[in-house]
Parts: structure tokens; sequence; C-alpha cells
């Protein structure tokens, strides 16, 4: 239910802008699409987070939008099998790999833009599972000790336009778990380092019905 609610928020955020009229510099409203690839610490242990976010720009000011964060961690430890388990396996103590994925919804408040450059502080707040993965007696995926989570993660970001069309971002931040997996006894509270790459849809748009 939840991943259906964020699917359609994102349609919403890409799809209304760009079915009206054509967007240019004068319009309040712009859609944006950013993909992130973040690394952070997980238990002194590196932890890359790969994403998206998609939402609108309003005013040049302000963003608001929503996506998807999954965090795989270099964390691996031996987990003992809860009951319901036992039958997917030959072992009842496995080795197991630390996950986390969440669905942020986010604000971001623009207060530097010059072209090529833009500076921001982002906002973001997630809800979503972390969980411990192993493999079962046929090598398949299975997944244990999964729990909900909130996650917050306040930042500063940085963005350089390279194209018309395309841009890099990069920033910091901190992740701060609201409410964690009690299941992980891993500090997930980390400071993350934020590499990116921005598209601008507006942008193609407009160009398209040039």
């Amino acid at each position: 239910m939840v991943k259906r609610l964020y699917l359609f928020v994102l349609t919403l955020f890409v799809v209304i802008p760009c079915t009206g009229q054509p967007l240019n510099e004068g319009k309040s409203a712009q859609p944006f699409l950013l993909l992130d690839n973040y690394f952070s610490l997980i238990g002194n242990k590196s932890a890359d987070v790969w994403g998206f976010r998609a939402g609108i720009e309003w005013k040049k000011k302000w963003r608001w939008g929503a996506g998807f964060n999954k965090l795989e961690s270099d964390i691996i430890e031996k987990k003992t099998l809860p009951s319901e388990e036992l039958s997917y396996s030959d072992l009842s103590v496995v080795k197991a790999k630390l996950y986390l994925r969440y669905y942020p919804v986010m604000a971001e408040y623009i207060f530097y833009r010059k072209d090529p450059w833009q500076f921001s502080c982002p906002f973001q707040l997630g809800y979503g599972q972390s969980f411990f993965q192993y493999f079962d007696r046929n090598n398949l995926e299975r997944e244990i000790f999964k729990k909900g989570v909130f996650v917050f993660q306040p930042g500063i970001n940085t963005q350089y336009k390279l194209l018309k069309w395309v841009g890099f971002t990069g920033g910091i931040g901190y992740r701060l778990m609201l409410i964690n997996n009690k299941e992980v006894d891993t500090q997930m509270n980390s400071p993350v380092l934020t590499i990116g790459i921005r598209f601008f849809p507006g942008e193609v748009i407009k160009t398209l019905k040039e």
C-alpha cells in the first residue's frame, strides 16, 4: 500500500506540470528528477545508498517531492534463524547482510542560485524497513528480522548544471533514525555524503516543443 501511494504521488509530481502549458522561466512550477548515490557509515563500516527523488520546484526557491532509497551495507552478522525460517535452511545460524530501504518525502530550500551553481538545504523524512538478508538452501534470498523504521535526513547540497538537460549534485548530511528496528543492534545514525545526477525534464519538454 505504501509503495502504491508513493508511486501515485510521484506520478502527480512529474506528469501534472508536464501536461499543461509549455514550461519556461516565467512559470512558477518546474518538475525535477534526481538520481542519488550515497556513501555513508553504519557501525564504522561503509554503506552505499542508491535511489531517486522526483517532484516540483516552486518559484526557484523550494522543491517538494518523494522518492525511494535503498541502503546496502558491508555489515554481515551471524544470525540465529527464527523458527518460521528453519524449513528454508539446513542451518539454524546463518550469515546475513544488513539492508535498509525507505520512501522519503522531501522539502528543499534553495538559498543561492546563479548559473551554473546552486546551493540548497534539503530535508527528508521517510518510512521504510530495515532487515537482514541471507541465502537459503536453494541459494534464494530470504529476509529476516524485518521491522518498520522512520528516517530523518537534513543536509546541505550543491548543484552544478553541466548541460541544459542534466547536472551534477553533491552534499553532506546526517541520517537520524527517529524509529529504529529493535532487531538491529548496529548504530544506524550516521553522516552521509551524497553524489548524484540531476535531470531537468522541464528543459527537455521545452526543447521538444520549440
